[in-house]
């Protein structure tokens, strides 16, 4: 869990988690308030001047936003270089338009993700 900077993001975003999953490593953005369990948020990413689009889907209860797949490629490949990861997640949901977005610092993911790595249970 990488936390995001207070100073340079919304209260409302938490940080940043990878974890292993039941199919390998899962990233996720972590919230302080939930959203609804059925939105699919758009989440903008940029590390390195490498900008990703995913549209995600909620764990219950809702604080923790699911990346796609693609999020766990880009986090073990050009993330572990870069200081830092711009997150801004689009939460539209009719009419309502929660919108965050902040900085999380990436110091250290690349020496931690191969201990998180052989953790994780190969994907079945």
């Amino acid at each position: 869990m990488q936390t995001a900077d207070i100073t340079r993001s919304d209260l409302d975003l938490a940080g940043l988690m990878i974890r292993c999953g039941e199919t390998g490593m899962e990233v996720l953005v972590v919230l302080v308030q939930p959203l609804p369990p059925r939105a699919h948020p758009k989440v903008t990413l940029n590390a390195a001047g490498r900008s990703a689009e995913f549209t995600a889907t909620i764990v219950p209860p809702g604080a923790a936003i699911l990346l796609p797949k693609d999020a766990a490629t880009l986090a073990t490949g050009p993330w572990t270089a870069a200081s830092e990861l711009t997150v801004q997640v689009d939460a539209a949901q009719g009419g309502s338009e929660p919108q965050f977005h902040g900085v999380i610092p990436l110091t250290g993911l690349g020496s931690a993700l191969p201990s998180l790595m052989a953790a994780c249970p190969a994907p079945q």
